[in-house]
Formats: C-alpha cells, structure tokens, sequence
C-alpha cells in the first residue's frame, strides 16, 4: 500500500479532513490527521504539527508506561539559514519489505518532501515493528548547482554557528539528566573507545560531541535516546565541531554529512538520527540496543564465525603462498576455525604493508593488481579453495578499494569482488585502507558496498576494519557486516588481554558485541616483549581464558595457526562446545554485567533472551574468590542454572533474589559460563 500527494492545493484542503495517508505494517502506523502527523507502532508514538509540511515535533510518547514528552512549546521546524519554504510537495506513506540483500527489515517509510528558495529537502521516517525508535533520514536537492568550496572530514569548520540543523526537539522539566556518548574507532591509536561525559543542562546553550545522548528525567522517569548514525566526531563530513546542543529547553542537531558543493538533481543524504524511548534510565539503553540490533537482518548464516587470520603474527605477507595457507586450514580445522582470511599478500599488486620492498601499493589499485599472485599462488586459488572445502573451512580475502579521485573506481572494485564470488565463491572480504573524506568518498564508498551486495544477491558479507583511516564508524555501514575492531600485536607488547576485555566490556553498554570481531593472540610469542613482573602480559593467561575473551563477539583467532604448540589445542574442545552455543547466545541483547575489567576485578555479560538467557563470567587477578552480580531483567523471578562453558567443575552459582546472584570461582584469571531460565 502507497498514500501519496502532489498537489499543494490538496494539502490545503485536507489539513481540514478527518484523516489522510494511513497506512499500516504489523504494529506500525502513520496517519495524518488534520494539522496532525502520528507516527507509532506498539511502543513508541511521535507527533509532529503538519505547518503545510513544514513539520515541527510536538511529542514523543512512550506507550508501554504512558509516559510523554511534550515538545510542542518549543520546538522548531528544520532550518537551512537564508532559505524559505515555500510549500510541501509530496508526502507519502510506504510498507518496505524485508531487504535481504542489503540486510535491512521490514519497515513503514514516511517521506515528506518540501521546497525551499534554492533547495529542496526529503525527510524519511522508517520505523520498524516492535522497536521503540524511529529514524530519520534527511536528503536535500539544489535546484541550481551550488558553487560552495567542498568540506572534509577534518573538522574544519569546529564551532562554527549559525548553521543548519536537522532536528529541534523543546524539552520541558527541569530536572534532566543526560548523558553523551563518544566512540572512538582508529583502535591503532586509541585504546580507550568510549567517552561519557555526564551533565545537567541549565540556561545556557551548550555544545556535545558524541553519536549518543542519553536523557532521563528525574520527577517522571521519562527517557529517551537520540542515535546519530554517523562516523566518530571528526570523520564526519561537514562536521561543525560537535553533535548536540543542549539547553534546559530544548536539544538541537547541527546538520552534518551534506557536501556544501552540490550538482543540481541529485539528493544528498544526511547521516541518520535515530530517536528511542525507555521505560527507566536503564530501560533506555536495553531499548538502544534493541534497536541497533533488530533494525538490521542478522542472519547467523553468515555472522557467525571463528574466523583465523595469520597477520597477527606481524609476518605481514612474508610467509603467504599456496603451500603455507594449505597448513593453516589443517591446523585452523584441528583448533575449530570456521573461517580463514588471507590478508594482504594474496593479490599479484604488494601494498605498502608488503613484507617485500616492491609492495607500493595503496590508494591506486588496478584489476590486475587483484589477480592471485602468481609467483605465490601458481595454480591461482584452487588448491586453497579446494582445501578450504575438505576442512569445511570457508575462506575469506582482504581487500583494499582504490580511493583514488574519491573511488571514482567504485563500479570496476564492485565487479573485482563480483567476479571473485561467482568465479572461486569467495563470500568474505575485509575491506581495509579506507579514507573517506568527504561526501563524494562517502557516497561512492557505499555505492560500491551496494553494488556487490546487489550482484551477489547479498551472499558477500564485509569485515569493516576500524583501525585506521576516516571511516564509517560503529554506526554507518553496520548492515553490510561486522567491525573488525582492533590490531594488537604481542609484537610490540600493546596485546594485554585485560584491554581488550575492558573495550568489548565498554562498547557492549551501547553496541551489540555479536556485530564485532575481536581478537585472540598467540601467548607463548614473544614473551620477552613483556616486562618479567607484568602480571598483565598474555602468558599469564591460559589460553581458553583469552579465547573466552571474544566469546560474546566473533572471535578473531590473530595469528598463524601453524606456529601454534600443541598444548594450544587443547582449547579444541572448548571451541567446539562454543560452536554448539554461539548462535543462540549471540541471538540474546548481550549486556555488560559486574566491574569494568582492569585486570583485577570481577566482570561479564549477561546475553538476554525470552525467559533466560546466558551468563559469561571473568574472574580477573583480584584476591577474591566470589562476587555478587546485578542481572537485567530478573528482578522478582526465580532462576535456574546450568554450566555450559569453562570453569564448570569448581564454579558455584547461588541465587540470591531481586535480580542477584553469586558466583565462586577458586581460580584466578578463570570463566564460567551459565545458561539460565526463569521459572
């Protein structure tokens, strides 16, 4: 079903009728009811006053507790300065069928396109049955072409005023207390990947940075979220120095991600805002994660994986050729690895990382250049692929997209992974050395993401590496595949288990864990690398322990196989118990439980599902031998254990009430992992 207008002269006429444009998908419904926009399903109702179109929020209603948020007196429509609207010209209601290949689920589409003097702006609502969020999707279209100098990514114009925004909610209360959330991805430089920064607004406007902002009202309860869906702070194209401005009265969205300079024709979209609501402060962000996690098609079928990837021994291409990668699918199929990835080395053109001193490439890839190496793969990637299918291994390849001219290339790189699937089925690619700087980068960065999903019937699946570059973040490109969150080397001595922990603990408050690759090392490497007294370093560990690690995420075995000893594959059978669970653990909202790791604390995750759940927990260094955990969504129920993984021969879990447990665990640097039930 599509309800759809075109002619002003109609919007005048039916501003005054009972009802126009209704339409329906599952929960989910839009209507415009005379000088009134309503957006809902069963949990969330936002109003918008119609204003000819030029709509202004009114409210956001929480319908599971009743709670609303009158934005009415304050609020205002979007804004470009020195423009004027002059008239709505289409509005349509639209139910969108599951997208399986671009990863997208069904959903009601509400598109609003007005006019203005020089521009015309689209606004999109998508909202999706049964999450309480609804986005909004901002494009706008010179009608002239526009003869502005181009912005980057580079923060250029940091706090800039005066310019346009794509949101102005009017808060009314006093009593807020909000919170904004930085990501920090380009994990080669940074190792402390989410910053909070607590506060409560007053008078005075006041500038945050961050994807998120948190808000919870301390007389009702009322909270809610807003999600930029956009890359970090300052890879944001057009970016004027921050994401909000807050006040006591009212919360503004500085638009971001428009290229100043534009063709007349042609839409630009703005990067996504996502607005959610919750039932309590910690009810927001069950309710932001249910949302990030249920508005993308997560097909175990292709996330679930233990995938191996030999650069983690910082042998870089050195060692790759047909005979080496034919002894890490035996040694990878003996540990348990589901997935290998060649990296960078398989392709005839050697990048800049080459082990050899003809690699030069970087940003200026050719076809020819994406051919098997002959020289290391002489019968090209039959034998391995061939290989990859005794050992039911599936195999993946690294990818680097040619950024020259702002990937002008894009269609020829999108028929190199094409022709890569249909000729040798290969389905997995990491995708690495991404600069997107601004939005002609951007754009064409994810036409060619689009294309190979398109031409593959969306059977190709993307590792996203963040650890370098101006990229997509956690939130832009996150239906495509997952994030290859981090290089750690015992190389350099930077892998110390605990950090890597510590990041997937802190990311899986706000982003779902099961959408991230993290990593494992090879502990008896480079021991030296380590001061003796460094009780931290990775050979204190037992290796199941550091397995465990990325047991909520996919796990990243970052090393050659080959070189491991053979007391490391005692961790088969672990791995193999994993494989029988993973899915229906990574299927829960997997949430941080316990302390924040630091080496010596208790911590975990709790992975929630209809009536129970999983429980993986992590005793550090710390002296003591038990600790009581706070669990989500248990208060007033009685539980039911079962061990499933780990320490389950000496572990204890005791019940409590209200929602605790206890957990003994005699053995430092130990796991256990529980399944529960809720009687």
């Amino acid at each position: 079903m599509r309800f759809l207008y075109k002619n002003p002269l109609l919007i005048l006429f039916f501003v005054y009728a009972p009802a126009i444009g209704q339409n329906r998908l599952e929960d989910c419904m839009a209507i415009l009811k005379k000088d009134t926009l309503t957006i809902n399903n069963s949990r969330i109702e936002e109003k918008w006053i119609w204003n000819n179109g030029n709509i202004i929020p009114y409210s956001i209603k929480n319908i599971t507790n009743g709670k609303t948020l009158v934005t009415k007196a304050s609020s205002l429509p979007f804004v470009l300065p020195n423009e004027s609207f002059r008239r709505n010209e289409d509005f349509s209601v639209i139910n969108k069928q599951r997208d399986s290949v671009n990863g997208i689920p069904s959903h009601l589409e509400v598109t609003i396109i007005n006019r203005y003097t020089n521009i015309d702006v689209k606004q999109e609502y998508w909202i999706f049955p049964g999450i309480p969020a609804i986005s909004q999707n901002i494009y706008w279209k010179y009608h002239i072409h526009n003869h502005q100098s181009k912005t980057t990514a580079d923060s250029s114009e940091k706090n800039a005023e005066n310019k346009p925004y794509s949101l102005h909610y009017g808060i009314k209360g006093k009593n807020w207390s909000m919170s904004v959330v930085q990501f920090r991805d380009q994990t080669d430089h940074h190792d402390n990947l989410i910053k909070e920064e607590e506060f409560i607004p007053y008078t005075a406007r006041e500038h945050y940075t961050g994807n998120l902002l948190l808000a919870n009202n301390l007389d009702d309860g009322m909270s809610f979220f807003i999600l930029k869906e956009a890359p970090n702070a300052n890879s944001q194209v057009n970016y004027p120095g921050y994401d909000y401005t807050v006040s006591n009265t009212a919360i503004t969205i500085p638009c971001a991600g428009f290229e100043e300079t534009s063709i007349a024709g042609n839409w630009i979209k703005g990067y996504t805002i996502t607005t959610g609501i919750g039932n309590s402060k910690t009810g927001n962000l069950l309710s932001l994660r249910q949302y990030l996690q249920n508005s993308i098609l997560y097909d175990p079928s292709r996330y679930e994986m233990i995938m191996s990837n030999t650069w983690g021994d910082r042998g870089q291409d050195g060692k790759i050729s047909e005979s080496f990668i034919l002894k890490e699918l035996k040694s990878a199929k003996k540990l348990g690895i589901t997935h290998l990835q060649i990296d960078d080395g398989w392709q005839q053109g050697l990048s800049q990382n080459s082990a050899s001193k003809a690699g030069s490439l970087w940003d200026a890839w050719t076809p020819d250049n994406w051919l098997p190496n002959k020289d290391r793969f002489p019968n090209g990637l039959n034998k391995v692929i061939q290989s990859a299918k005794e050992n039911n291994i599936k195999l993946g390849l690294w990818f680097n997209p040619s950024s020259k001219n702002n990937y002008a290339n894009w269609e020829r790189d999108a028929d190199i992974l094409i022709n890569l699937y249909k000729t040798d089925s290969i389905q997995y690619f990491k995708i690495d050395g991404v600069i997107i700087p601004n939005k002609e980068a951007e754009i064409n960065f994810e036409r060619f993401l689009k294309k190979v999903k398109e031409k593959t019937g969306g059977r190709v699946f993307f590792n996203l590496d963040l650890t370098a570059g101006i990229r997509g973040g956690y939130f832009m490109f996150r239906n495509a595949g997952n994030l290859f969150l981090e290089n750690r080397y015992s190389d350099f001595g930077n892998y110390i288990p605990f950090h890597t922990l510590r990041n997937l603990w802190m990311l899986s408050k706000y982003f779902p864990p099961q959408m991230l690759q993290v990593e494992f090392l090879n502990k008896w490497r480079n021991e030296n690398k380590y001061s003796p007294g460094n009780r931290f370093s990775p050979i204190h560990y037992r290796f199941e322990y550091l397995f465990a690690i990325a047991m909520m995420a996919q796990p990243l075995a970052w090393m050659e196989t080959s070189n491991l000893p053979q007391e490391a594959f005692d961790c088969a059978p672990l791995i193999k118990q994993y494989k029988n669970v993973m899915a229906d653990i990574h299927a829960g909202m997997i949430m941080p439980i316990g302390n924040c790791p630091d080496g010596i604390s208790w911590t975990g995750f709790q992975s929630i599902k209809d009536n129970g759940g999983y429980l993986l927990i992590f005793r550090e260094s710390g002296n003591r031998s038990k600790e009581v955990f706070n669990l989500y969504q248990t208060h007033g129920r009685k539980l039911a254990f079962e061990k499933v993984l780990g320490n389950t021969q000496t572990s204890i879990c005791r019940f409590i009430d209200n929602g605790k447990i206890e957990i003994t665990l005699p053995d430092k640097n130990s796991f256990v992992m529980y399944k529960y039930e809720v009687q």
